[in-house]
């Protein structure tokens, strides 16, 4: 199964798709379900009042349509950005396993439709390395943070991971940093006019983020920690072959993988965070997670560990949606 996506064919493209309709099977027996929470921000709202109340199929469509969309744009960002040193459709494959993999992220939720806005900002960022006058794109990328934090509040973990990137991507100065905090706080300036101007001043704290700290694996059950158990091994088999690779890259491509680092590492914490929606939001780790996964499906020139990786990973799958 894993050769199929080692090459950058056309073709797979459609084997995306069919992959992604193979491992969702049991959508199609029992459709996904929505998730959200209105409170967290816009999309919850439209999730709730316009996606919940669709007819069973136009669901199975609507999260076939949204996974394989973010799974071919993911790639399309790793192969723009050379990476990795193959280009192959291995990024997308991986993406799909995990959405398929972990329940949380079988679902129609708030969090899984924020990783497109995930996958837009890192595009962004990468592009500042090479810009001459970056000031237009970096106040560009505080605005669609702040406007995604509109959106969905647990976003708002993005904006450490934001300021660090820059930090990483570009030479510290000053006046770039507050053009990216400008962009941060415009949404909100216009918020606080509109609630200020209708009288309605003290509604503007909710608009605000909220943090909820909570444990969200309090007793988990058991395809829960099965499916963390190998989502474990396969991140740390991406990390060893990650680290082969890395006197390979030139430095530009060393600093994308830092801002993907830092981003995996501090997504890991966005559960505890923001618990409102418990795992659900944590679906936002999808986008650094597969990245790093798919060094396991990429590098080693044998296909032994790929396909242990990707059949333990169908079998989980399988006990999750028939045990």
């Amino acid at each position: 199964m894993v050769f199929l996506f080692r090459d950058k064919a056309d073709i797979n493209l459609i084997f995306i798709l069919v992959l992604s309709v193979i491992l969702h099977f049991h959508q199609w027996i029992t459709p996904p379900i929505v998730i959200a929470n209105e409170s967290d921000g816009l999309l919850a709202y439209l999730l709730v009042h316009y996606i919940r109340s669709l007819p069973p199929i136009a669901l199975v469509l609507f999260f076939q349509l949204l996974v394989v969309s973010q799974a071919v744009r993911l790639n399309a960002m790793l192969s723009q950005f050379k990476m990795f040193q193959n280009i192959s459709y291995l990024p997308a494959f991986a993406y799909i396993i995990l959405t398929a993999l972990f329940p949380y992220w079988d679902e129609i939720s708030a969090g899984l439709i924020a990783n497109s806005l995930v996958i837009w900002i890192l595009i962004k960022i990468f592009r500042l390395y090479d810009q001459t006058q970056p000031k237009t794109l970096e106040f560009n990328i505080g605005l669609i943070v702040g406007v995604s934090i509109l959106l969905y509040e647990p976003i708002a973990i993005l904006i450490p991971i934001v300021s660090f990137a820059l930090a990483i991507i570009r030479p510290f100065r000053l006046p770039e940093w507050l053009v990216l905090l400008m962009g941060f706080i415009l949404p909100f300036y216009f918020l606080f006019a509109f609630v200020f101007l209708t009288n309605q001043a003290p509604y503007f704290i909710q608009f605000l983020p909220r943090l909820d700290w909570k444990n969200p694996l309090v007793k988990p059950e058991l395809n829960i920690i099965l499916a963390l158990g190998i989502m474990g091994v396969q991140l740390l088999t991406g990390f060893y072959f990650w680290q082969q690779q890395q006197s390979r890259f030139i430095i530009q491509v060393r600093k994308y993988w830092g801002v993907l680092f830092l981003t995996l590492l501090v997504c890991f914490f966005q559960p505890i965070i923001f618990s409102s929606q418990a795992l659900y939001a944590s679906a936002i780790i999808l986008t650094p997670l597969a990245c790093f996964i798919s060094f396991a499906y990429a590098t080693p020139k044998r296909l032994l560990i790929p396909n242990l990786l990707f059949w333990s990973a169908a079998l989980i799958i399988v006990y999750n949606h028939l045990a």
